[in-house]
């Protein structure tokens, strides 16, 4: 395992227990963090970067984290996880996630993470970040019923 590989698996071990303070340290002063299904929540900073996980993780008890795939290639590491967001209140969310980090020596210069809102919202105590919209919910459509064009 790589060098950055291995920092990348000590900031997800800090996001399980998390300790924000932890995941910030590992970011450079210019660091980029972007959900994408979100561009507008991207924020630059350690400082930025900390506020937006208190805020997304206010009422976590813990963010259990799976890794499934990581591939690093010199300064960049692809990710595939799974978290689990516990919820004080007993509530589960669980999200399937694909990400690309970039490194300058130790320090990461990018977080960027590609998920499905409507899967993570779906999931969510309504008392959890009430500003953000929910997105409608989807209906199956029989094939039978489906227009044919």
């Amino acid at each position: 395992m790589g060098r950055r590989a291995e920092l990348l698996r000590q900031f997800f071990k800090s996001l399980e227990r998390l300790d924000l303070g932890a995941v910030a340290e590992l970011c450079a002063d210019d660091c980029i963090y972007e959900d994408v299904p979100y561009p507008e929540a991207t924020v630059v900073g350690p400082a930025a970067i900390r506020a937006k996980l208190e805020l997304g993780f206010a009422g976590l008890e813990r963010l259990p984290t799976e890794i499934h795939e990581l591939v690093e290639d010199s300064d960049t590491v692809l990710v595939e996880r799974t978290e689990v967001w516990h919820h004080a209140t007993g509530e589960r969310a669980t999200l399937r996630v694909a990400a690309v980090f970039k490194f300058r020596g130790a320090k990461l210069t990018l977080w960027r993470d590609y998920w499905d809102a409507k899967t993570l919202l779906d999931q969510q105590p309504a008392a959890w970040l009430p500003e953000v919209p929910r997105l409608a919910h989807t209906i199956s459509i029989p094939s039978a019923q489906r227009v044919k064009g």
